[in-house]
């Protein structure tokens, strides 16, 4: 690929993560001329997966609820007989309660709870009687005690959110992580009514034969015309023209410079903060914080399996370090040796001695093996009170021609931040 600073591009997407390959994707339909610069030696971003003793794992997400621009993606690169659905198991959902592991799959599941008493069950169930509040943004913890008590939101409902989002549910705002759930109490009176009248589209949920890294390894191969690797970008520069707009300046290690009439920002936002000039920018970037995670991968002998299905999520009100336990070689065939299982455990543990007790409590066994250990210091980015304030003060400061695409943009799911660069309007 050219790179000499005469060439001036339509479009330079800064990161090869997913959100930088909706991105590219977009550039590429509407048939823009365009480059992708990726600081690493491969695509794909934290969608990494490796194979160790047999266990395939992944070290990014473990999966993706595909939606159907999603799914035009995978087959736009090719990977349509690399997919593959979760497996009727992983419909079996867990929670790590006080009096053991329970099931979730179901209504039934929540009325006959031994982890729930009376008075909580009947906060739950009289949902629909409750008075609507004012529509003001509130914390998730606030919003949901009010619909349906404190005691079914500390043990049903934050350990959900602690799984998706690694945060603490007095801080999340309500009005980004549960916005449809927000929106509707105003629009029908009531959480209940809300999934009637507007129920979730089910989607599929899916990985890759490979892991989720085959994402990124497709990519390469099919916009290898297009994509720079090893080129992180050191500074951004702006520059005023009086006949077409302004047209921007991306310089790169070793003297390399590119000129673009648009730059698409597919990087984390702390890590666009270090390279945009603009100090509201940069400042306001710095602002969002992320949260960190640890991940333990382990081996488990099948027979020690106390049950079997996606996973075991764990309320905080459990005091514990671990947050999630994910069964990865359940959920999706061929990830494991035979007669063993793949275990994916998240926490924010600082030893593995924390993270194996409290795993030998929960599955009441010690006989297991600890694969790997990955640890994410910003994992995941922070919706807290305040957060859609600050997401329109960036988007006011943002200087003409920079787009931004990401995970902190309010959505974290694998699928929703690949429509996060596909989903911009990129046309000159």
């Amino acid at each position: 690929m050219n790179t000499d600073s005469k060439d001036l591009y339509d479009v330079v997407v800064l990161g090869a993560g997913i959100a930088g390959m909706g991105a590219a994707w977009k550039a590429r339909e509407l048939g823009l001329k365009f480059a992708v610069f990726e600081a690493n030696d491969r695509a794909g971003g934290v969608l990494q997966s490796q194979i160790i003793g047999d266990h395939l794992l992944d070290y990014g997400a473990n999966s993706c609820a595909a939606s159907p621009t999603y799914l035009a993606f995978v087959d736009h690169l090719g990977l349509s007989d690399r997919f593959v659905q979760a497996t009727a198991a992983s419909k079996n959902r867990f929670l790590w309660q006080a009096t053991g592991i329970r099931a979730v799959g179901g209504l039934k599941d929540i009325l006959f709870a031994d982890w729930l008493s009376v008075k909580g069950k009947r906060q739950l169930f009289t949902e629909p009687f409750t008075s609507r509040g004012s529509g003001e943004d509130e914390s998730v913890s606030a919003f949901l005690s009010r619909r349906i008590g404190l005691e079914a939101t500390e043990k049903l409902v934050d350990p959900v959110m602690g799984g998706i989002y690694a945060g603490n549910i007095n801080r999340l705002s309500a009005s980004v992580v549960l916005e449809k759930m927000k929106q509707g109490e105003q629009r029908y009176g009531s959480l209940l009514k809300t999934m009637f009248k507007d129920p979730p589209k089910p989607r599929k949920i899916s990985n890759f034969k490979g892991g989720m890294s085959e994402l990124g390894a497709a990519f390469e191969k099919e916009y290898a015309d297009e994509l720079k690797l090893n080129t992180p970008v050191q500074r951004l520069m702006k520059k005023e023209r009086h006949d077409d707009g302004p047209i921007w300046e991306i310089h790169f290690g070793q003297g390399e410079t590119v000129l673009a009439k648009q730059i698409v920002s597919a990087l984390p936002s702390y890590a666009l903060a270090e390279v945009v000039q603009d100090q509201k920018v940069r400042e306001l970037l710095k602002a969002l914080p992320y949260a960190p995670l640890r991940v333990d991968y382990f081996q488990v002998d099948e027979a020690q399996l106390p049950v079997a299905g996606f996973g075991i999520l764990v309320p905080a009100s459990m005091g514990k370090v671990i947050r999630g336990v994910l069964m990865g070689s359940v959920a999706f065939e061929g990830r494991a040796p035979k007669g063993v299982h793949t275990l994916t455990v998240f926490s924010n543990a600082t030893r593995l001695e924390e993270v194996q007790q409290e795993l030998e409590e929960l599955l009441g066994t010690h006989e297991m093996e600890c694969l790997a250990t990955k640890n994410w210091s910003q994992a995941i980015p922070q919706f807290e009170l305040g957060y859609l304030q600050w997401k329109k003060q960036l988007e006011e400061a943002l200087p003409e021609g920079m787009k931004l695409a990401g995970n902190y943009l309010g959505k974290v799911g694998v699928a929703d931040v690949l429509s996060s660069g596909y989903d911009l309007n990129l046309r000159p």
